[in-house]
């Protein structure tokens, strides 16, 4: 469904991320890249896993250090998201495409031949097969150098992401999001150690049926979604004019060794 729904003209990023920016002001604030990546020695390679249309990297290039540099490989099942992202990483100052890989996360294209300082899943393990991804886990972390970094950015079951989909669900069917805790569990069971760095924030949405109408269909990827689907959550989120979705979205940093 996502790639059909990056694809439709309709999809505006510039609403979306006024309200979903402050997910990576958050983010970038409570844990530093910018240290990771000098330790790695400045100039990174990585891959960007489920790459979207480049909004982290839009809100990290700022608060690197000017020596630093990252050479990007991108992934998605969106073409038009992949075109996205170049066009946007193009413009970064500490950011250079490599190669783009059109696919989804479970399939993921041959990279044995690939070694990279860094992986990230930046809000992209969500709509995927959970019971596919114990293997993709693995084979990203295969990719990593010794020492290189995994960092998966996910909403928690208890976030108002889940809860909506949920209600969604209720109504239209298809398998639930995938959650912080699947990846914990999958990584826990793989005999990984990671770091969690814990934020909460709201989603802040003016409380009018077009407004409302836009941020739901982002959330749910469809562009039939009525609000009406979802009156019992809005009420319980109205708030002097506005609904505020509260949310919880996790970091997850994992380290390669040896």
């Amino acid at each position: 469904m996502s790639q059909e729904f990056y694809a439709n003209p309709r999809w505006d990023v510039d609403t979306w991320v006024e309200v979903i920016g402050v997910e990576y002001e958050r983010l970038i604030d409570a844990y530093s890249f910018d240290d990771d990546f000098r330790a790695l020695g400045g100039a990174i390679r990585l891959l960007d896993v489920g790459c979207g249309t480049a909004i982290f990297p839009s809100y990290l290039d700022p608060m690197l250090s000017p020596d630093i540099h990252v050479g990007v490989d991108l992934l998605d099942q969106s073409r038009a998201s992949l075109d996205r992202a170049t066009e946007v990483m193009g413009q970064l100052d500490h950011f250079t495409v490599g190669d783009t890989f059109l696919g989804r996360i479970e399939d993921l294209p041959p990279l044995d031949d690939r070694s990279y300082h860094a992986v990230w899943a930046i809000h992209s393990f969500t709509t995927v097969d959970v019971a596919r991804m114990p293997a993709a886990i693995d084979r990203l972390m295969n990719t990593l150098q010794p020492a290189g970094y995994l960092y998966v950015y996910q909403l928690t079951a208890a976030s108002a992401y889940q809860r909506v989909h949920d209600a969604y669900r209720a109504s239209r069917g298809g398998i639930p999001y995938m959650e912080f805790e699947d990846t914990v569990k999958i990584l826990g069971a793989a005999g990984h150690d990671y770091e969690v760095c814990e934020l909460a924030f709201d989603h802040i949405v003016p409380d009018t049926q077009e407004a409302l109408g836009e941020y739901l269909r982002k959330v749910t990827l469809d562009d039939s979604t009525p609000v009406e689907l979802f009156d019992p959550l809005l009420a319980e989120f109205r708030a002097q004019g506005v609904v505020r979705f509260p949310q919880t979205v996790n970091l997850i940093a994992v380290r390669r060794q040896g």
